[in-house]
């Protein structure tokens, strides 16, 4: 196990009922914010006059900055900057998923630096103060809530970036799983799919076995796996939703990687591209994504997928006595069968994409590999694993 920090200043308040706290915890951290949120599912749920009535209820005075996009763009988190300046805002208070946590991370920086912001997504400035943040999670699936990472679309250019930084972690994250009862079962499907591509990322690129560490991400991944199916059945059932809501917040909050030799994100450096450039739906491009990286990179960590499939997928009989490239074939085969299971697509045009723009998508792929410090792919390294998705 290499050396290791792991940080997260993050208070969670987790269970149900539990935003009759959020005005008096808010009232802590400041007396104005910049209440964000994304379109209308907040109104339609109740959930906007809830998180009104405890902001007046504690004296908070509130500006509101709505219509943050499921793939959330630059233009907008600028404009919500430039109501945090002119009002003079103290804090955000972001109520969403985690589009709507990411950007409250990106309007945090913009509102107290001076460099363009997305000078900070290309690694070219560094951010020396934020706003404090604190999320309400409803849609959980990022690890926004509980990681200091903003995941922003330059609408400009198309490119779908990211930065790092402890000073963005939330100050306070509530996650109550009653608010996620009625979100639909495709956005579950997906969200759970981006969940397990957290944990799938460390797992796949580890360089050797690690028994905690593999531990850990296999019996989470059992364990959203498993809420999944009931939500399938059962869409309400509050049990399986509280495991998805608290793997979501946990998969991708550096925990699970913590000592892991190799552990890097080449899925996400493939996917971004994909979502960035058509408007996909992340866990969309994830399902797509995974099957051909896996694919492609088989020949050197065959090893990691058979014990995917026997230790996550259940797979131990039927892989019995197999050779490790035929064995990891049954895998790969296995997963995609699950994701068609819970209806999402596995190959480009199921998502709508008759023809990628491979040139595009490998020349953003290659900047993330360097910002990212992701070694070991080539540009047509890249186009091959692109192709092999059609």
């Amino acid at each position: 196990m290499k050396n290791f920090t792991w940080y997260t200043p993050t208070k969670v308040i987790f269970g149900t009922r539990i935003l009759d706290q959020l005005g008096r915890e808010a009232s802590r951290i400041g007396k104005r914010a910049l209440f964000l949120y994304g379109k209308q599912s907040i109104k339609r749920s109740g959930l906007y006059e809830k998180v009104v009535a405890q902001l007046r209820g504690a004296d908070i005075e509130f500006m509101e900055h709505g219509g943050v996009q499921p793939n959330p763009i630059i233009s907008h988190a600028l404009e919500g900057a430039q109501k945090v300046k002119e009002h003079e805002l103290e804090m955000i208070i972001a109520v969403g998923g985690g589009s709507v946590i990411d950007e409250a991370k990106s309007i945090a920086v913009a509102s107290c630096n001076e460099e363009p912001l997305w000078d900070f997504y290309l690694g070219k400035a560094i951010i020396k103060n934020a706003l404090p943040i604190i999320a309400v999670q409803t849609l959980p699936a990022t690890s926004s809530e509980l990681n200091p990472t903003s995941v922003m679309t330059n609408d400009a250019t198309g490119e779908k970036f990211s930065f790092s930084s402890e000073l963005v972690f939330p100050k306070l994250s509530f996650l109550d799983p009653s608010l996620t009862l009625d979100i639909p079962i495709q956005y579950t499907a997906y969200a759970c799919t981006d969940i397990l591509s957290h944990m799938m990322e460390g797992y796949f690129t580890a360089s050797e076995d690690s028994p905690l560490q593999d531990g850990i991400v296999e019996g989470t991944c059992r364990a959203v796996i498993g809420a999944l199916d009931t939500v399938m059945i059962q869409p309400r059932d509050l049990k399986a939703r509280s495991t998805i809501m608290w793997a979501g917040a946990l998969a991708w909050n550096g925990l699970f990687v913590a000592g892991v030799e190799g552990a890097s994100t080449p899925n996400h450096m493939l996917e971004h591209p994909l979502s960035g450039l058509y408007d996909l739906p992340h866990g969309a491009g994830l399902s797509i994504v995974i099957p051909a990286w896996l694919k492609y990179m088989k020949p050197h960590i065959a090893h990691r997928i058979v014990l995917f499939g026997e230790r996550i997928l259940g797979m131990g009989e039927s892989l019995r006595n197999k050779a490790a490239l035929d064995a990891a074939d049954l895998v790969i085969e296995e997963l995609e069968g699950w994701y068609r299971h819970i209806h999402t697509p596995i190959r480009l045009h199921e998502a709508g994409i008759e023809k990628l723009d491979i040139e595009a998508c490998t020349k953003q792929a290659l900047s993330l590999s360097k910002l990212w410090n992701i070694p070991g792919y080539k540009d047509s390294d890249i186009q091959a694993i692109y192709e092999m998705m059609a």
